[in-house]
């Protein structure tokens, strides 16, 4: 949770938005180990942190429409609705879920933290999953990743057209706007891959499969036997 605001600020920077649906599958691995914890941890608490953070390996599975947006990994789905800006994070271990209002978050240190986020392209080119990528590195609280963009990829032209509904809607909220459209002017291209590196983590994920589907309306809706969840956002 500590890393939250990084992790929102990279899914809205380069998560692209189409106005055909599309449906495409990552595999996202995270490897090494958990730096900087505080000298004074209990050691239980410490080995409770450090459990939670070993080297992994999973699919990740995204479904994108004109009104929201959806991620599926093992353990937790994330569904954004575009016209309310509301983000929901569901369990389906224990079946419940928290909601946050985007537009309210804007209001307090998340805003703070969207005059912070520069996005710098690079000379880099390379050929990642089969499309020529450029890199472009993403800077937010101090901690920069990577990403490689590419223009070949199919839905590349909606995410164009999404782009500009995206900074008119907007508009009104300069900070919000600000932190969405700062990577996606329609100009860099479709996120083939990108690496993060949090407290020592580094998460690299990388585009396998996409493709253009009709996608139903309920995979952006809270399923039936779900239980809401009261959130305490940490960085407000």
């Amino acid at each position: 949770m500590w890393y939250l605001p990084l992790v929102l600020m990279v899914f809205l920077t380069f998560s692209p938005m189409a106005y055909g649906d599309l449906y495409w599958e990552s595999e996202a691995t995270t490897a090494g180990g958990v730096t900087n914890l505080p000298k004074n941890l209990p050691k239980q608490v410490r080995d409770k942190i450090l459990a939670q953070f070993k080297d992994t390996s999973e699919t990740v599975k995204h479904y994108l429409t004109s009104y929201a947006a959806r991620t599926e990994q093992k353990d937790h789905i994330m569904i954004i609705e575009f016209d309310t800006m509301m983000m929901y994070q569901l369990n389906p271990g224990n079946k419940t879920y928290t909601k946050v209002d985007m537009m309210s978050m804007m209001d307090d240190k998340m805003g703070e933290i969207a005059k912070d986020i520069k996005v710098t392209p690079t000379n880099e080119t390379k050929k990642i999953a089969g499309y020529k990528c450029k890199k472009y590195d993403v800077t937010v609280m101090g901690v920069t990743s990577e990403h490689w963009l590419s223009k070949k990829v199919k839905g590349y032209k909606e995410f164009k057209k999404i782009s500009k509904k995206m900074e008119k809607k907007f508009k009104k909220n300069p900070r919000l706007r600000q932190m969405i459209m700062a990577g996606i002017s329609g100009k860099e291209g479709f996120p083939v891959k990108t690496v993060i590196t949090v407290m020592g983590m580094t998460t690299t994920t990388t585009l396998k499969k996409i493709e253009k589907k009709s996608l139903s309306k309920n995979l952006f809706k809270i399923s039936k036997g779900y239980k809401l969840m009261q959130l305490t956002i940490p960085f407000k």
